[in-house]
């Protein structure tokens, strides 16, 4: 069970979706690169045993960037699958 009613896990081993994380650490909207899915604009982060998604897109109406993040670990091949299916939901709670 995730430790904040802000983070949702499933599977074996867990994937993990967490809402209002930090901005990613080497981010930068002028320089870092992006993969825009459905909408929402994700940073990579690759570490040994699991990939970070990282969603970077402002909420409308807000005056700070909403940051959600996607922890993935490395034992599924296709990380990026999981974004087209959490993409265009999640561009509709940042409206």
């Amino acid at each position: 069970m995730p430790a904040s009613s802000l983070t949702f896990a499933w599977g074996s081993p867990a994937v993990t979706l967490s809402c209002g994380v930090p901005k990613p650490v080497g981010y930068s909207p002028a320089s870092s690169q992006t993969l825009v899915v459905n909408g929402v604009r994700w940073y990579q982060q690759v570490e040994s045993s699991v990939v970070i998604w990282t969603a970077v897109r402002a909420a409308s109406g807000v005056a700070k960037p909403v940051y959600v993040a996607l922890r993935v670990p490395t034992h599924y091949a296709a990380s990026d699958a999981f974004l087209t299916a959490l993409s265009g939901p999640l561009r509709t709670a940042l409206r």
